[in-house]
């Protein structure tokens, strides 16, 4: 190669890459454009959208996905179904839909349904942007063991006074007649 074309070459390229870039930066501007559009918000309702922030959401039983802290004794004079669950478990993957059909179902007769995972907020939310599952889901704080849930999914319901009258271990169809009333009676039929 002469000196001229070598010349030639050191001014063309610097060119050719600062437009290489200018793409690439177009490129991505426009790219980035898709991803800030606002995805899938789990919901926070009821009294758990009116939680101020909590300096030590962890002190406390549950907390919210944006970690605000609390304790079932929140809900005190209201009748609370606590499902238990796991973003790794089919059984609570699948009855997830009909607990929410349960809440609608029961909302006028004063209910709150809350969904309790042990896992981190991280891969809760992870979970929830991929389904898309409305409801009032929250972390545990600890582990299932130390609350006495020996398996998942497990649902509780917890009474006006904050106790829990009932207790059910296992996957249910949770919208059916049968199981709506049980939860209404506030205890397992014989």
């Amino acid at each position: 190669m002469n000196r001229n074309t070598l010349l030639g070459l050191t001014l063309i390229f610097p060119t050719l890459l600062l437009l290489s870039c200018s793409q690439d930066q177009q490129a991505v501007e426009q790219s980035s454009d898709a991803v800030v559009t606002p995805g899938y918000q789990p919901q926070i309702t009821g009294l758990l959208a009116t939680l101020p922030a909590d300096d030590d959401p962890d002190s406390k039983t549950f907390q919210t996905l944006d970690g605000r802290g609390f304790d079932i004794e929140l809900f005190e004079g209201q009748k609370v179904f606590v499902n238990f669950w796991a973003t790794w478990c089919a059984p609570c993957i699948r009855e997830i839909p009909s607990i929410n059909r349960a809440a609608e179902a029961l909302e006028a007769e004063g209910y709150t349904f809350i969904f309790a995972s042990d896992e981190d907020t991280e891969t809760i939310d992870n979970f929830l942007y991929e389904r898309e599952f409305p409801g009032n889901f929250v972390k545990l704080n600890g582990y299932f063991a130390t609350y006495g849930i020996g398996a998942v999914p497990s649902s509780w319901l917890v009474d006006e006074n904050g106790d829990v009258a009932t207790v059910w271990a296992g996957a249910y169809e949770w919208d059916s007649e049968e199981m709506l009333e049980e939860i209404r009676l506030g205890e397992q039929p014989n």
